[in-house]
């Protein structure tokens, strides 16, 4: 007997004790999974059709995420009875991921150039010219893909495309990854390699694209590359080789010209990737004389400080939680969740994604909603309730409990000890900050001025924030594009000062006085 995936067209044998979550990772079937499979996050929800006691009871952490006999938890439910068919639904959901941000206009000089029938990537002939010659920009994202199909005769963004990362099932955060990665790097490499391989041939006849430039954190880069992150799970944190990487698209397996390059941008240190060095080379804080910073959040948040003179970087393990992950009723951000609240009056007024019917509440969402309840006085400073309620009911099946609160302010106070860290390290006041560049899909989407008073975003005048939308997609852009582009990269990686947070002196102290909403105390 088998376990079915008729939506996909996939079944495997029926073993006793298996998870519903482990056929989904046998078959590469996409299903979120920040939480790696622990049943916190509420995420890999799947429907079932069975016969009684095929499957085993539903868990305590199914109790609190799921209220339909039909659902389960696809990492908490194994297989008991193998003598029936057990058939599983995977809801489809289409996340909204932001593709793209702004195009600046540089000088057009890339490394692959025509000259007669033939097609150079500098002095080495790679095929015959057919009419067009295209570039690849990727950025991969610890939870999603984005990529931009690129002319490399005009410099012109032909495509755009993105996806989930299909590594989710896997969990949602670099921790995660590399915890995986011990026993199934191969897994996680053909994963994201046969994805960006779908993104490819959807727009474009791969024998035509003859580089491909790559941004990504430590652990999304290297493990494309197909490099060991193990030494990324242990002190001092650091990955095999901060450098650029070049291989061809054969070496690593990607649908394009043979011999085209496929390089990686350097890394900055720890988990600080070549998506932060891509932001720096796409907003030019290299070159400016006014010290700008840049935040880019996410499981893995990257923080940048700066100008021409000096450039520090950090990275703050902020995990899942705006994402949705570990609240009870918070959800990417999908048709239907929730991503705008405010109370008037006494009632919750919010907006869903499409103004679909509501199925959760997503990251920007979360954040209004923190914000609403302590300018209301419903919660205090410290995220406790002040009434006798313990949780605040959003829409009906949603609310929002004080552990999600604590969640959420510990994800935020995180991030808040970032910022504060650099300012301090840099040697100057927050006021001496002339803007903040908030990058990335989640920055793109939230209210700045609701991120600010909950703390999750520095207390600066809201107009010196700026969001830039995918800053990082746009640096590997104009590093496909411009030699000059792609020597400053590596020039400035090497001056980049990296700073660890945890080993700070007083990162303990910093992070205690950071908790909670410190304006509402």
């Amino acid at each position: 007997m088998n376990i079915i995936f008729k939506d996909y067209g996939k079944e495997a044998k029926l073993v006793k004790g298996r998870t519903i979550l482990s056929y989904l990772q046998e078959l590469g079937i996409d299903i979120n999974c920040p939480c790696g499979g622990e049943g916190k996050c509420g995420q890999c929800l799947v429907e079932v059709e069975c016969a009684t006691g095929a499957l085993s009871d539903k868990t305590k952490a199914e109790e609190k995420f799921i209220h339909d006999d039909t659902c389960r938890l696809a990492c908490q439910t194994r297989i008991l009875k193998i003598d029936e068919h057990i058939y599983v639904r995977v809801p489809r959901r289409i996340y909204y991921i932001l593709e793209s941000g702004e195009y600046k206009e540089i000088p057009l000089e890339p490394f692959v150039h025509v000259e007669g029938e033939r097609v150079f990537c500098e002095t080495e002939d790679i095929g015959e010219y057919t009419e067009e010659t295209y570039g690849i920009a990727l950025d991969i994202g610890t939870t999603t893909l984005a990529m931009y199909l690129i002319d490399l005769e005009s410099g012109k963004v032909l495509h755009v495309t993105s996806r989930e990362n299909p590594q989710t099932k896997y969990g949602n955060n670099v921790i995660s990854r590399i915890q995986f990665a011990r026993t199934g790097q191969n897994r996680l490499k053909i994963e994201i390699r046969n994805a960006v391989n779908e993104m490819i041939t959807a727009m474009v006849d791969p024998g035509r694209v003859y580089e491909i430039v790559v941004v990504g954190n430590p652990v999304m880069r290297d493990l494309f590359f197909g490099y060991s992150v193990e030494s990324l799970g242990k002190s001092p944190y650091e990955p095999l080789s901060l450098n650029a990487v070049n291989e061809t698209a054969k070496e690593v397996k990607l649908k394009a010209n043979p011999k085209s390059r496929v390089y990686g941008l350097p890394l900055i240190g720890s988990f600080v990737g070549a998506d932060a060095l891509a932001v720096i080379l796409a907003m030019e804080i290299y070159k400016s004389e006014k010290i700008h910073m840049a935040i880019d959040i996410g499981t893995n948040t990257e923080i940048i400080l700066g100008n021409r003179d000096r450039l520090i970087a950090t990275s703050c393990a902020a995990g899942p939680a705006f994402e949705g992950a570990g609240i009870r009723c918070g959800i990417g951000g999908v048709s239907g969740a929730i991503k705008e609240v405010r109370i008037e009056n006494g009632e919750v007024i919010y907006k869903t994604i499409d103004d679909a019917t509501p199925i959760g509440v997503c990251g920007s969402g979360l954040i209004d909603t923190l914000a609403e309840l302590l300018d209301n006085g419903i919660i205090n400073g410290m995220g406790k309730f002040l009434g006798d309620e313990k949780e605040f009911v959003i829409a009906e099946e949603f609310s929002l409990s004080e552990q999600d609160i604590d969640r959420l302010n510990l994800a935020k106070t995180a991030i808040s000890v970032g910022t504060k860290t650099l300012v301090e390290r840099y040697g100057i006041e927050l006021d001496g900050v002339d803007c903040i560049f908030l990058a990335g899909g989640f920055g793109n989407f939230i209210n700045i001025e609701n991120a600010i008073r909950i703390g999750l975003l520095p207390a600066v005048a809201q107009e010196k924030v700026k969001k830039v939308g995918n800053a990082a997609l746009e640096g590997a852009r104009q590093a496909l594009i411009s030699k000059t582009k792609r020597e400053d990269a590596e020039s400035i990686a090497n001056r980049i000062e990296h700073v660890k947070l945890e080993e700070e002196d007083d990162f303990q102290e910093k992070f205690v006085s950071e908790l909670y909403f410190q304006q509402y105390l």
